[in-house]
């Protein structure tokens, strides 16, 4: 079954090890949300694999969701409807504790194809 999925990057090692086609495209918070209520009309699971408390924060805050911060590694499965929340500037060592729908980008990432 498909899952709504949050990450903070693209962990190539958590896809099939198959030759694969990706489509990743920058959304804004609008798109997202609209994406994130069909998902939720269709009872699809939502899951986070941030581990970034501010980032976890602010995606709840802006789509009214109750997500907690995750360190568990994410393993693609068929179907999933992937979206990457990045800061647009991060600060290696450095925990950011404030994080504002500014300082970050939003990509959709979808699994087009895999060839075997």
């Amino acid at each position: 079954m498909a899952r709504f999925v949050f990450l903070n990057a693209l962990p190539l090692n958590a896809l099939p090890q198959a030759q694969l086609e990706l489509s990743v495209v920058p959304v804004d918070i609008d798109k997202l949300r609209e994406r994130l209520k069909l998902a939720q009309r269709r009872g699809i699971k939502i899951v986070s694999y941030i581990r970034h408390p501010a980032t976890v924060e602010l995606i709840n805050k802006l789509l009214n969701l109750d997500l907690k911060p995750s360190s568990e590694l994410y393993k693609y499965e068929t179907g999933d409807l992937m979206f990457v929340v990045t800061l647009k500037k991060p600060i290696r060592g450095a925990e950011i504790e404030k994080v504002s729908k500014e300082d970050v980008t939003i990509y959709e990432v979808d699994v087009i194809d895999i060839f075997w």
